[in-house]
Parts: structure tokens; sequence; C-alpha cells
């Protein structure tokens, strides 16, 4: 039998909310309550009161972050003789849900993040010393990770990649380029876990492999990002881009699915729902201290008095428990598959799941935890009436923070329909990589087809197994290219020979650009065409000097040993200067280099000319 704890405190006073007989504490070790104990009294003293700050400001939880490390927990997982703290599933799903519920709702997401970068790492860590250096140095020198996988074509569909590429230029380089849609820490994260294509990509989108890249080679901006709720996250757009070493391949080519089914999606999955969990627990709280200090004077009966309070109450405890329950019990069992999150499991190859076969449990809890905090949340406010609306009591921050579960990927939707097929027609119905057509559903569907429709459609077909038979198969994607030096995949550069000027104007008889070499140039002004976007003006080497580079095409610019592709706004034929506009990412080395150039300075600052263009350049415009 479980023994009765001590009065929960926080700082020197009794905790307001929910005191340990609600909690769960028969699942923790004592060295695991010991942690719990001071990750509340660092919530109480540092991260509560910057959520709010984050909050409304749109600003990441650094300074949470870093107390979190002083505390060991970035190394949380990681083991002992790397220098962590060698911690099970339970004392994660509990950290998570402490800082969400005590603490900061986008401080506990970014955590989330970060323990499934540190996973990923750890899956295949045992021979790559690149890896045992940043697991060893995590809390020592605060670093904090986080995963790249969603894609601005296919959304949470983040096992089709389309918009990645990888190349390998000998045995141990690969050149990775790898855009992310919505990631969490953009920008702010020190290492990225980056889900890519493989050099060998053929257009099976099985074929993933997972690279590890660090701050200096994503970039990001979070100017624009703007949300209801989980305000601290920073979740914006990154590109990652970088030649790597074969030591920054995390385990082999094309492990990625592996990876995916037994440690990523798991890890995700439980950790998410454990911060969802916490959210909902942070609302009673936040409630039950409301409705015993507010009093009705005209009958002196407490909020709290009333039995459809108690009722909201019994209610939103008994679910968020249920959610608990479930959570922690999937986490003793990974903890018992895997001795208790002993990572040298999987030093030798596995022949069946460990954490995989926990995959449909970890789908369950997600879309039970994400359901309970939007119920829970909307229940406290109703509880707590006017009140509950208003900012200062909390309330309605963790309301909007809580909405995030139920779309976060993957949304309740789609893990319903997964959960429920797998029920009906087993784990091998599921298709994620679209491998197997429904022949069921074809069968209905061309049912409804008349004959001439029916031949119509046979034709269209036959054409196009045609033509696919005719292409090699390494051609046959049409979102993969190995192209890293044209990005847009177009025509060879062409170049504008005859500009039509004015006559008895003296100028130079061909473009001073040209796609060869590289042009050094002096800048002349920068103008601010918003918060985001400046026009930058160069001197072109000669007065009499002319691009021959439309508006449209592009231009590759190099400073220092950064390169990105500009669009000029100056005329071809205009004589003496280069005109190109730049968005300003708040999170890139060039961006941030392009800001600190000085006017009339040369600056080291080249261009070499690459002209995009479905036809050969024109010489009117």
């Amino acid at each position: 039998m479980a023994t009765k704890q001590s009065v929960k405190t926080w700082g020197e006073r009794e905790f307001w909310g929910l005191n340990w007989d609600f909690d769960p504490q028969w699942m923790l070790s004592e060295k695991q309550k010991e942690i719990q104990k001071k990750l509340i009294e660092t919530c109480r003293a540092v991260i509560r009161p910057n959520a709010i700050t984050c909050d409304e400001n749109y600003e990441f939880p650094r300074k949470s972050l870093d107390a979190l490390a002083s505390l060991g927990l970035l190394g949380l997982i990681v083991p002992k003789a790397l220098g962590g703290l060698g911690q099970n599933h339970a004392c994660a799903a509990m950290v998570v849900e402490t800082i969400a519920r005590y603490g900061c709702s986008s401080t506990a997401m970014v955590y989330v993040m970060h323990l499934g970068a540190v996973a990923s790492m750890l899956f295949r860590h045992h021979n790559n010393n690149t890896l045992q250096d940043v697991l060893r140095r995590l809390d020592k020198d605060r670093l904090v990770g986080t995963l790249v996988f969603s894609d601005p074509a296919t959304g949470g569909h983040n096992w089709f990649p389309f918009s990645s590429k990888a190349k390998q230029l000998d045995d141990n380089t690969i050149q990775v380029l790898r855009y992310g849609a919505w990631v969490t820490s953009a920008g702010f994260a020190d290492f990225y876990v980056v889900e890519c294509t493989s050099p060998s990509f053929d257009g099976d989108f099985m074929n993933l492999s997972i690279y590890l890249m660090f701050k200096d080679e994503v970039r990001s901006s979070v100017d624009d990002w703007s949300a209801l709720g989980m305000r601290g996250n920073q979740s914006s757009p990154v590109v990652c881009e970088g030649v790597l070493t074969a030591d920054r391949l995390i385990g082999s080519f094309g492990e990625f699915p592996l990876a995916a089914h037994e440690v990523i999606d798991p890890y995700f999955l439980l950790f998410s729902s454990a911060c969802w969990n916490g959210i909902a627990l942070g609302a009673i709280d936040i409630a039950k201290k409301h409705v015993k200090r507010t009093e009705h004077a005209d009958m002196g009966l407490r909020v709290a008095d009333f039995p459809i309070i108690q009722d909201y109450f019994g209610k939103c405890l008994t679910e968020t428990n249920c959610s608990r329950m479930m959570l922690f019990s999937v986490a003793q069992g990974m903890d018992d598959m895997t001795n208790n999150n002993d990572w040298s499991i999987y030093q030798e190859p596995i022949m069946v799941p460990i954490r995989g076969q926990f995959h449909h449990w970890c789908f369950q809890v997600k879309i039970k935890a994400a359901t309970n905090v939007t119920q829970v949340t909307d229940d406290m406010l109703h509880a707590c009436g006017g009140v509950g609306y208003k900012k200062e009591l909390g309330l309605e921050r963790l309301l909007r923070d809580g909405k995030a579960g139920w779309v976060m990927g993957a949304s309740n939707e789609v893990l319903r329909q997964v959960v429920g097929k797998t029920s009906l027609f087993g784990p091998e119905a599921i298709d994620f990589w679209c491998k197997v057509p429904d022949s069921r559903a074809l069968n209905f569907e061309l049912k409804k087809l008349t004959g001439s429709a029916k031949r119509e459609l046979a034709r269209k077909l036959l054409n196009e197994a045609e033509k696919e038979d005719k292409i090699e198969k390494n051609q046959k994607c049409l979102y993969e290219d190995l192209d890293f030096d044209n990005p847009f995949s177009n025509r060879p550069p062409a170049i504008l020979k005859s500009p039509d000027i004015q006559h008895g104007i003296k100028h130079a008889r061909n473009p001073c650009l040209n796609p060869n070499e590289f042009v050094a140039l002096r800048l002349l002004s920068v103008k601010s065409l918003s918060e985001v976007v400046a026009e930058y003006t160069f001197a072109l080497p000669q007065a009499t000097d002319f691009t021959g580079c439309f508006p449209g095409q592009y231009v590759r610019v190099r400073l220092g040993n950064n390169q990105r592709f500009l669009s000029p706004v100056t005329r071809a034929k205009e004589l003496g200067k280069i005109s190109l506009l730049l968005k300003h990412e708040t999170h890139g080395i060039f961006s941030n280099s392009m800001r600190s150039l000085k006017i009339g300075k040369g600056n080291g600052f080249f261009f070499i000319s690459f002209l995009l263009s479905e036809q050969n350049n024109k010489t009117s415009e």
C-alpha cells in the first residue's frame, strides 16, 4: 500500500491546488520523487513567472530551459555513462507533466521535442563519437534540440518529405537540403534531428534517413510566428542545408522508418500527451484556488459549495487521472521491455519491435489526452465564470495552449482512423507510404463509369504505363533532384548579350556578371521596405557596366562562406548598379551578415550571375 506523502508545498506555503492524494506517486521511485520536488520549486521560482512573458511577448523560454539544465534534465534520459541521469519513461512523463502543470506549457512542448531529438541520437549513438559528444554536453553547455519532420507540401504527413534532397559527395561527405514547414524551437535550438531522403532515393519514400545538423546550418525567421497558444514555442519554417561528414548520419541510410516506429513516434506521442495532461491538471489547480476563495456574500456560500461546481471537478479530475493512468501504464510497459530505458539494447540489430509494439497504445494515449485537455480547460473556465475569462487568473492561457493538442500532428481525427482501421483489419492495413492500392474502393469507383469512360481511362492508363516504362528508375520522382547549385531546377544560365541602351550613352559591350566567376561589389544603399524586407543596392565594378539580368531571374550571392540566390529588381540594361530584395531571417548567418554590411565598403561581398529562364533572354524587357 502506498504511504501518504507529506504536504505538497508551494514555496513556504501549502500548495493551493490538488494535493498529493490525487497524484500516482506510487509509480515513482524515491530518486524520481526528489527530481519532482526540485522541479516543482524551479517551476515556482523561474518557469511559471517566465511563462507569462513568453506568452505575451512570443519569447522563446531560454531562461526556463537553462533552469532545467541546472537540474540535469536536458540529459534526463541520457545514460549515466555519458553524464546523464539515465532515467526511464515513467520519470520522463512525470517531468513533462510537471513542467506543463506547475510551470509553462510552451516550455514543456519545447522539452518534448528536445527529448525526441535526444532519443533519436541515443538510438544509434553507440559507435558515433559525434553523437556521444553532443549527448555528454547537453546540461553542461545547455544544448537544446528539436525535430525537423514536417514538410511544406505534405504538412503533418512527415513520411513524405517532398521538400528534401541528399547527395553523397564521397565516402565521408553528404550534402543535405531540407525545408521544414512547422518546427518547434526554430532558430533557437542548438541542434536539429532532420528527416530527409537518402542519397540513393529513387522515389520510394520509405528510403529516408536521419541527420544531425547544428544551429549554423539552419535558417529560420520567427517574426511571423503568431498563434492562438503555445506562443513560446517559436514554431516556424526552417531551411536546413549543409555539407555533412558521415558521422552526422544517425544510424544507417534508410533507417528512418525503423527509428520512427521504434523511438521517435513513441517518444513524441507519449510525452506530448504528458504535456496535455499537465495542462489539464494546471487548469484544475487554478480553478480550485478560485472557487474555494470566492464567496457569494448574499448566500454565505463559496463557489466550491455549489453541487454543480463539485460535479465539474469530479468529472474533470476523474477523466484526467484516467488519461494519466493510461499514459503511465504504457510508460511502465516500455520500461519493462527496455530494461528501464536501457539504450544498449539497440547495439545489435533488433529482430522484433521493442518500443514499437506499443505504437497503437501511444496513438490511443494521445487521443485520450488531447481530447481530455480540451474538455477540462473548457469546464474549468465554466466553473470559474467571468473571472476565468480574464487573463489575470491564468486559466485562459492554459485553455489556448491546450487547443494545440487536438490538431498537433498527427491530429486526433487521423489517429482515430488509424486505431479503428488497425482494430478492424490488423496493422498491415495501415499503408502510410501508399504501396498497396485499395482494390475494394477502386472497384467501387470503377462501377460508376460507363463503357466509353472505362475505355478512355484504359487508354490514359496505358499511355502512362508506357511513359513510365521508358523513364529510368532514378528519374521517377517529380519532387526530387540532386542539383544543389540550381535550387530552382530550371534551364542552364543565360545572359543578355547585347542590351538595348539609348544611343550616345557610353556602356560596356558585355554584361559584367556571368555564370562562371564571382565579382566583388560595393554597397551603395539599404532601403527598408518593411520590418523584415530591405532593398540592397550595390555598385557594379564600373559605372558603364550592366548586369544583363532580368527581374525574376536570379544571381548567386556569396558573403563569406555563405551563399544565397536572390532576384534583382533593377533593369537588365541599367548602368552602374544592381538592386536586390532580401527578407531578413531572425536566425540565419547570411541575414545577420547582410545586416552588418557598411555602406561604401567592399565588405568582401561577391556575386555570380545565375540567370534562370524558360527561354533565352531577349533584348527588350
